[in-house]
């Protein structure tokens, strides 16, 4: 497999960010506490809320849901915190970091799923899901990190599909300090993560600090932007839909959970790498 050309500047360059720049759709009541997002290889748009297992294929042009399906009659409880597509399967993630793989089904089914016990709820809190098909993982970011040698840092874990067990050395681990040379505070606390597929390129979102985040395959910081917090109050999804548009989902706190899209800019060249 040939190592992909490595992003000398960030993708978040490609995008106005600024209050007011995205198109924005309110979503059903049923998502109001919307918490994950992901986009299948035929290109549909996936969310989940963060209580039961139930996904939703949502329109992007409208934000109306087209079908539901659920894990288990009704939807298995969880603390559910982050959505991939991974060669033909979905998963999901809750914050203790087990994944629960399944395949899509139609609107009103009930699909099986597998349990996978990763074990890393024993020292991170786990918020967000992505699939790296360069590497065949999935990612997940710790929110927080209970052991000592963690701390201080942005760790992100990696799960190879071969075994579903977690590597365990951390795939990203990156001295919070580091951020401050890129316009944030030394604290980020991931809420959402996705892969920008032919460059490995990690895009997180953080709902506490209000900022996107991007890093490269090596760890290596690329850029930061910060966002509006009225039009971003609580971002816990992001991905990227196969046009480059950049779909951002916030939970509703005391209102309706929204979706909101960026564009490319005309002069970013349009779809991602």
């Amino acid at each position: 497999m040939g190592v992909p050309p490595q992003p000398t500047s960030s993708i978040l360059e490609r995008y106005a960010l600024h209050p007011g720049a995205g198109l924005r759709h309110q979503l059903p009541a049923v998502l109001r506490e919307v918490s994950g997002l992901a986009v299948s290889p035929d290109g549909k748009l996936l969310a989940h809320d963060d209580e039961r297992g139930v996904v939703y294929q949502i329109d992007p042009d409208g934000g109306a849901v087209v079908k539901a399906f659920s894990l288990g009659p009704g939807g298995i409880p969880g603390d559910f915190e982050g959505i991939a597509a991974a060669r033909g399967r979905l998963a999901l993630v809750t914050s203790a970091g087990q994944i629960m793989e399944f395949q899509e089904g139609e609107g009103g089914s009930t699909a099986d799923y597998h349990v996978h016990a990763t074990g890393l709820g024993s020292f991170c809190e786990v918020e967000g899901l992505a699939y790296d098909p360069g590497e065949e993982e999935f990612l997940l970011p710790c929110k927080q990190s209970w052991a000592p040698d963690l701390r201080g840092h942005l760790v992100v874990m990696a799960v190879p599909l071969k075994s579903m067990r977690p590597y365990l050395v951390p795939r990203i681990f990156l001295p919070l300090e580091a951020l401050r040379e890129h316009g944030l505070d030394a604290a980020f606390h991931p809420s959402a993560i996705e892969v920008l597929p032919g460059s490995g390129t990690v895009v997180m979102a953080s709902a506490i600090e209000e900022a996107l985040l991007e890093v490269s395959a090596q760890g290596r910081v690329l850029g930061a932007r910060k966002l509006s917090r009225r039009d971003h109050p609580q971002t816990e999804g992001i991905t990227f839909l196969p046009d480059g548009t950049m779909v951002l989902a916030d939970e509703g706190q005391n209102g309706r959970g929204r979706l909101t899209l960026y564009r490319p800019l005309a002069s970013s060249g349009g779809a991602h790498p």
